[in-house]
């Protein structure tokens, strides 16, 4: 028999939301210099994980979108669709 198995519940999962709960006050100062990093980072809609991130220095990435850089993506995706069909229409000829 195991008898090193902790007792567990029955479903045999972990708790959906953490159990503990810190706060803290900011001044105005550090308030704004809070939300400047927040916007900086994107994560304006989830201050916890981004406090949670920073407190124990997890590396969080910033994906930035240019909508420049999606046009010249997609003119260049189409240019590259029209060579290829070019490739297609050209079947290689055997030479007898």
């Amino acid at each position: 028999m195991d008898t090193d198995r902790k007792p567990t519940d029955i479903t045999d999962r972990k708790p959906r939301t953490p159990g503990y709960k810190y706060s803290f006050r900011l001044n105005e100062e550090q308030n704004i210099r809070f939300n400047e990093l927040l916007c900086k980072v994107g994560l304006e809609h989830n201050r916890s994980r981004f406090i949670v991130k920073r407190i124990f220095g997890e590396e969080f990435v910033v994906v930035r979108r240019d909508p420049s850089k999606a046009q010249f993506i997609a003119r260049l995706n189409d240019f590259y669709f029209q060579f290829q069909k070019l490739a297609n229409n050209c079947a290689p000829v055997k030479v007898i």
